[in-house]
């Protein structure tokens, strides 16, 4: 394997730009042309991502670029290979647009794809929740597990539950549709059905009970709230973050930029882009992250301004499907600020919020049409969009920014602040009164710009001091006997390459009375350091078809971006059902006589495990992080591998 790319520090970077502009008039920063601005291939980022709304409890994150499970905080950005995992009594929130994912305790999901038209999500166990409010995303929408794949035919209600060898598709609202291995099965309205494997690898199913529990009330519960929103009157429900805006703030009508939102019991001296921290997110690079439970709308889109004595958010002109962006700040900077402002020896990093119609010029690979998507609501003059992606430079050279000259809206801080992913109030606190940052906020910049870092992997980043290096010992599902992850402390002195690390055990090899769940999530690998080109997964093969006389095609491998089959082989039809006994509840030893169903078994505890003892892997094997939940943590009950009907014939619930 190649070794990692290394990339100069933050400090050599900044300074080298402010030695080799000193003379330029410039007040954002473009350090050079991105590869699509020198006429090269571009790679637009989405323009959705999703959003953590909701964090209750012991919630975590693992993310592509951090290498390792990390304590996950609202209003984090989430995309493409992102998996979130919850601990036991905890629960969380994911806003896509006007779509909604909620996670119970003891659940793990993964985000395989999340783009401007596709969001396919792997559950890995536990239950999720999803709410789909618009028929444009209804096509788009694809959820798969271990027993196949499950997607919605229109906007409603829906629950999927992954425990024990088995899949579960409840429908309140909506309609929903299973397939595998050329088998598929409608789900409607007020159904639920589970879905497992018998020892032939022949799809079975039946029909049985909604689940009522407490997670499902909480469900309710915030659907009731949303239905409430009054935000939609001014920005599309599309745009990522809008629902906490009524909750928190205020609308008004003004006469030069329309609808403003005024955020209520911010802070004296507050401004924007202030209480919060900078994070890295591929491909955008540095991304903020606001701390206030309304901040992900109101930095991600729009532009800030000051009326009377109030900072007020300008979503500006209605758009069906608004572009995120990282954060809308210009990077500035003065010729105090770019060179000679230190703090312990090192450079600085200032930014202040763009207001309306200054047009934001992304530092990560873009197209055009980006560019001219991204600065729509407030930019509509396309001869400028065009000068940004042509030449970037002459586009904000002797700009300048409206916002500079209002209260605090500078923000100054060590560039280290951003590579230890810090909090910026209290450093930006004591960097506020210095005669630097004071100018800035008097005279426009009269020196090179600091420019924002590249979008590149950061350096080794200094560990939060409030995030765990590893979920705490003793933290135990509440549903299951999962063991607590041991996880590898990323090391200081070296790049991040620290992943979590398998356990001992051989791939495949069966612990001691563990269920096949077990043993299939201990074969699943989770994301690499490095995001690789999407992996093609074989087709489960079945040990004999369904439709023994005719030979029946096996489904397309599955790839990151999935197509539905438009005619599979054989539909499960709930309907047909066997006209001979039913087979009992357990697996028996040896033939006995069919007995009826009883009533599903209440879920019980498995037995703890102990931890497994962990060993280091090769650095040239990229390991992917361990499962934060083992697939059968949520032991329901057994089941009979095959019943005495032919296989793929429903098995029926008393």
């Amino acid at each position: 394997m190649q070794s990692p790319r290394r990339h100069p520090p933050l400090a050599a970077i900044i300074l080298a730009i402010a030695a080799a502009l000193p003379g330029l008039q410039a007040c954002t920063a473009v350090a050079a042309p991105v590869p699509s601005q020198r006429g090269e291939e571009a790679i637009d980022p989405p323009g959705r991502v999703g959003r953590l709304s909701e964090v209750h409890g012991s919630v975590w994150l693992y993310h592509p670029e951090e290498g390792e499970w990390v304590a996950a905080e609202r209003n984090r950005p989430l995309t493409s290979g992102d998996r979130l995992a919850t601990d036991g009594g905890a629960r969380t929130e994911v806003r896509i647009g006007s779509s909604v994912l909620r996670l119970d305790g003891a659940s793990e999901i993964e985000v395989l794809n999340l783009d401007d038209d596709r969001m396919v999500l792997r559950l890995h166990s536990g239950s999720l929740a999803v709410r789909i409010r618009s028929a444009d995303q209804v096509r788009g929408f694809e959820l798969l597990t271990e027993e196949g794949r499950f997607t919605v035919q229109r906007p409603g209600r829906y629950r999927f539950d992954r425990a024990d060898d088995a899949s579960f598709a409840t429908v309140l609202a909506g309609q929903a549709y299973y397939d595998t291995q050329n088998n598929a099965l409608s789900i409607n309205a007020g159904q639920r059905a589970e879905f497992w494997m018998d020892r032939a690898g022949a799809p079975q199913y039946s029909i049985v009970e909604p689940e009522r529990d407490a997670f499902a009330g909480w469900v309710a519960e915030r659907d009731r709230a949303d239905e409430r929103s009054a935000a939609s009157r001014y920005v599309s429900p599309e745009m990522t973050g809008v629902e906490d805006l009524d909750r928190y703030g205020y609308w008004q009508d003004n006469p030069e930029y329309g609808a403003l939102w005024v955020p209520r019991g911010v802070a004296s001296g507050w401004a924007p882009y202030t209480t919060g921290r900078w994070v890295w997110v591929a491909p955008w690079g540095w991304t903020w992250v606001d701390e206030a439970p309304w901040g992900f709308a109101p930095f991600h889109y729009g532009r800030w301004v000051y009326v009377g004595s109030s900072w007020c958010w300008v979503p500006g002109t209605y758009v069906r499907r608004p572009v995120y962006a990282p954060a809308l700040v210009a990077w500035i900077g003065g010729p105090h600020l770019s060179v000679g402002l230190t703090l312990g020896g090192g450079p600085a990093v200032g930014w202040v919020p763009l207001a309306p119609r200054e047009v934001y010029v992304p530092t990560y690979r873009v197209s055009p049409g980006y560019v001219r998507n991204v600065n729509y609501t407030h930019v509509t003059n396309i001869t400028n969009i065009t000068t940004i992606v042509n030449n970037p430079q002459q586009a904000v050279a002797g700009r300048d920014f409206r916002n500079r000259k209002f209260p605090h809206a500078v923000t100054v801080v060590p560039a280290s602040t951003l590579t230890a992913r810090e909090p910026v109030a209290p450093v930006a606190a004591r960097w506020r009164d210095t005669p630097a940052v004071r100018e800035i906020a008097t005279q426009p910049p009269r020196a090179a710009v600091v420019a924002a870092p590249p979008v590149a992997t950061p350096p080794p980043a200094v560990r939060r001091p409030d995030a765990p290096v590893a979920r705490p010992p003793g933290a135990i599902f509440q549903r299951g006997g999962d063991r607590p992850d041991v996880l590898r402390p990323a090391s200081p002195a070296q790049p991040r390459e620290a992943q979590p690390r398998e356990p001992q055990q051989q791939p495949g090899a069966r612990e001691p009375q563990q269920p096949v769940g077990r043993e299939r999530e201990r074969e699943r690998v989770a994301p690499p350091l490095v995001r690789p080109a999407p992996q093609v997964q074989q087709p489960l093969q079945p040990a004999q078809p369904m439709q023994p006389a005719q030979p029946v095609q096996p489904m397309q491998p599955r790839q990151e971006r999935f197509e539905r089959p438009q005619q599979p082989a054989e539909r499960m039809q709930p309907g047909e059902r066997p006209q001979q006994p039913v087979p009992p509840m357990f697996r028996p030893q040896q033939q006995v006589q069919p007995q009826p169903q009883p009533q599903a078994a209440p879920r019980a505890a498995a037995p703890q495990q102990p931890p497994q003892q962990q060993q280091q892997q090769p650095p040239q094997q990229q390991q992917q992080p361990a499962p934060r939940h083992n697939g059968a943590e949520r032991g329901l009950r057994d089941r009979p591998d095959v019943g005495n009907g032919r296989p793929g014939n429903p098995r029926q619930e008393n």
